[in-house]
């Protein structure tokens, strides 16, 4: 079958339009079918904006997501290392300094987390 590069993007065109199209008409759907807006003086803000009590800007620990970030940059060095040993013996010694310097790299940010106590969950 031969396709020329008009066809291609004409079809690609067509993909955009009706992907816009159905996009509006979901908008257009929840306008019509979903509830009437309430006028400005029925419709309170959030928790009916009274005082809370207590401070409300509180300082959230983020240890999980730190570990959850160094868990995936050491998750994706073993994406990276998988082809890396595929073609390891083609390659030869330049591959082996190349990984070198990668798992360096990724070492160095291993113990710099460890220094700022990234995992140390007493603190």
């Amino acid at each position: 079958m031969d396709t020329s590069i008009t066809t291609t993007y004409s079809i690609a065109g067509v993909m955009l339009v009706v992907a816009l199209l159905l996009g509006f008409l979901a908008l257009a759907l929840g306008r019509v079918l979903g509830p009437a807006r309430r006028a400005s003086d029925q419709n309170p803000p959030p928790e009916h904006g009274g005082r809370t009590g207590h401070k409300t800007w509180v300082q959230f620990r983020l240890r999980y997501a730190v570990v959850a970030l160094l868990f995936v940059s050491f998750d994706m060095e073993m994406v990276f290392m998988f082809p890396w040993a595929v073609v390891f013996k083609r390659v030869g010694l330049v591959a082996f300094f190349d990984m070198f310097v990668f798992v360096a790299i990724l070492t160095s940010a291993l113990f710099f987390a460890w220094k700022e106590g990234a995992f140390d969950w007493e603190r």
